[in-house]
């Protein structure tokens, strides 16, 4: 490449700046200043003697605004969460955007749980399960959907811990 080094420099500069500029408004987004004051006069923020920045109130913000946001916007289905193990887990969780939807103490039998759920379309059900020793170990998960008749169901296989998800289809009938 022929030419200055000083005039090649100011050129690549040039460049990365043009770059820069619409790279930094898309990944730094604002929040719009009525969801900022719609968050901001909460119970909870106002609750809270702690000061806080105005960064850490923004981040505060947005994510309980896509929070409350993303739960209003999907239809919630009535269902039963079975769950059939073999052997018993130790600890068993199973949680959907942040709720616990079923725990050891929901336990019937040996290796059943079973309890009546609210679940929320399009987002999955986190699981969890351990066990004390390292042999095989399967979990399978039964969804009754309230008036539907096909259950959504997955078997799990693993050793000492199970961790996976369940999707929860967004287009599911009921």
């Amino acid at each position: 490449m022929k030419g200055n080094p000083l005039l090649r420099l100011a050129i690549v500069l040039l460049v990365l700046a043009a770059v820069l500029w619409p790279v930094y408004h898309l990944t730094m987004r604002q929040t719009t200043p009525a969801s900022l004051e719609q968050i901001t006069d909460s119970p909870e923020t106002i609750a809270s003697d702690t000061p806080t920045t105005a960064s850490a109130t923004t981040t505060a913000a947005t994510s309980s605004l896509s929070l409350k946001l993303s739960s209003e916007k999907r239809p919630t289905l009535r269902a039963t969460l079975l769950v059939h193990t073999a052997p018993s887990p130790q600890h068993l969780l199973i949680t959907q955007l942040g709720r616990r939807l079923l725990t050891e103490k929901d336990q019937i039998s040996p290796g059943e749980y079973r309890t009546a759920i609210e679940i929320t379309k399009g987002e999955d059900l986190l699981i969890s399960g351990d066990w004390d020793n390292e042999e095989p170990h399967a979990l399978r998960i039964e969804v009754l959907v309230h008036g539907y008749q096909a259950p959504l169901e997955k078997s799990f296989w693993g050793q000492k811990t199970i961790e996976d998800t369940l999707p929860i289809p967004e287009s599911f009938l009921p």
